[in-house]
């Protein structure tokens, strides 16, 4: 497996960059994980959108979600100009339900809904869903092939969850949505130093922090997630990480 990061801006766009999508091939097959502001057109620097076979949106945040209607519009467009895209399966939660029925695209999109708990089977690799908490119900997954994992947190505060989620992953995306200088009573988010210590514990192997809201500068949330996961790492638009 490969995953490339297409974005990782927690909420709106970085300059140049995107919010949350990241691309993951499966022995040649692509899937898209979460659709957020600019990540369309990152995608198109790295496959054709024909060659774009799955989608799983981790929940119906709009900066997880709002460059669904610009593929839908590029996919129409695609049939009237001669270059069709074939229907994509499309995953997501069942909820909020205004917003699954916005998501519904009868010749575009096969939508299937994710459960906590769930697998399913994807290209040779299985795929875990793990609800975490967060407003909306969102979902981490864990993805494994081979004997390798890649596992993605989404958007959460620390839960029980997250502890089977990360086990031993071999590269985890961890929502560093927040910082501890920023603590509140109320949370909604992961801070970085969350991140760093629940990915020890967990005894994961790679760290990439993700969801950085652009206020922040980097090197304080990295600094702080590396208090507790020296080798913890920003996840950088464009690159790609072999697992």
């Amino acid at each position: 497996m490969k995953l490339t990061i297409l974005g990782a801006s927690g909420a709106f766009p970085a300059p140049g960059t995107a919010t949350s999508g990241y691309l993951l091939e499966i022995d040649g097959h692509h899937v898209l994980i979460d659709c957020g502001s600019g990540v369309l057109s990152r995608l198109q620097e790295h496959i054709r959108l024909d060659q774009l076979e799955a989608i799983i949106l981790t929940h119906l945040h709009s900066d997880h979600t709002s460059d669904i209607g610009v593929l839908k519009y590029a996919m129409d467009l695609g049939r009237k100009f001669g270059q069709p895209i074939g229907k994509i399966p499309l995953w997501s939660p069942a909820t909020p339900q205004p917003l699954v029925i916005a998501l519904e695209s009868p010749d575009n999109f096969e939508q299937q809904t994710l459960k906590d708990d769930q697998s399913f089977d994807l290209f040779g690799a299985t795929i875990r869903c793990f609800a975490t908490e967060h407003p909306f119900e969102t979902y981490g997954l864990r993805i494994e092939k081979d004997g390798k994992v890649l596992a993605t947190t989404s958007d959460t505060i620390p839960c029980t969850n997250l502890a089977p989620l990360l086990r031993k992953a071999d590269l985890a995306l961890m929502d560093a949505g927040s910082l501890e200088r920023l603590r509140a009573p109320v949370m909604v988010h992961l801070t970085a130093a969350e991140c760093g210590q629940i990915a020890a514990d967990s005894q994961v192997h790679r760290l990439l922090l993700i969801h950085l809201l652009p206020f922040f500068d980097p090197e304080e949330s990295l600094a702080e997630a590396r208090r507790h996961f020296p080798a913890a790492e920003i996840a950088h638009p464009g690159q790609t990480y072999a697992i």
